[in-house]
């Protein structure tokens, strides 16, 4: 009779202990670590932020048109044109649709308003349209223009321009206030303004030639209507942009 013998059995016992806090395992296991993460160093801090602010770039009719006789040989024309330096001094026309020009004259008719211009590198445009559009029966007159910035004349008497759109100066916002800005202006082709608000009036002149003899020219009417100041800005003028 056979027998078979028995397959041997081998058992594994456990020995915990806790020695100085770890935990092991007898029998061959590894100290068990899995699961930890490591912080990497990192630092971070606050800075103080600011606002940014648009500037500001408008003009406002500061004064109702006004019209002068400024004929060389009128011995009350005293006054000074509004917006002027009072270099070409004038007697006050009441009422421009009673008033009658004769070969001789001359007339002015004054345009006030407040320009303003904030920003660094703000240019402005000033333009003037309607010129073209105006009906001038007279051709005995002649027209032309002045510029006067804050009462400081800027544009010497000139051709009133019979175009579109007609440039006039360029101004730039003043650097005052503006520590890290540049001036814009670079004297020559652009003024400086040395206030954010500044009063520019456009002086526009009449003048009847007198050597208009005979009946030439009798009860002409010159409608000089409809005249717009335009400021634009641009950016293609001042030494920033050079």
């Amino acid at each position: 009779m056979h027998t078979t013998p028995e397959t041997p059995v081998v058992v594994v016992t456990e020995q915990r202990r806790r020695r100085t806090g770890l935990l092991w395992v007898a029998g061959g296991a590894a100290l068990l670590l899995g699961g930890s993460t490591f912080a990497l160093w990192s630092a971070s801090d606050t800075f103080a932020g600011g606002a940014v602010t648009a500037g500001d770039l408008n003009i406002v009719q500061a004064a109702d048109t006004s019209f002068w006789d400024v004929s060389a040989d009128r011995a009350d024309a005293t006054a000074t044109v509004t917006g002027t330096d009072g270099s070409q001094k004038g007697h006050a026309v009441t009422s421009i649709a009673d008033w009658r020009i004769v070969p001789g004259d001359k007339v002015a008719a004054s345009f006030s308003a407040d320009v303003t211009l904030e920003g660094d590198n703000l240019v402005g445009k000033l333009t003037l349209d309607g010129a073209e559009a105006n009906s001038l029966a007279n051709t005995g007159m002649t027209y032309t223009y002045e510029v006067y910035q804050a009462g400081t004349l800027v544009v010497a008497e000139t051709a009133l321009p019979t175009t579109a759109g007609a440039s006039l100066l360029y101004l730039s916002a003043p650097g005052t206030g503006q520590a890290t800005g540049a001036e814009d202006a670079d004297g020559t082709t652009v003024l400086a303004m040395s206030a954010t608000t500044e009063d520019l009036t456009v002086v526009v002149y009449g003048s009847f030639d007198e050597a208009t003899a005979d009946r030439d020219q009798v009860a002409a009417v010159d409608t000089l209507a409809g005249l717009t100041v335009t400021l634009e800005q641009v950016r293609d003028t001042g030494v920033q942009f050079s």
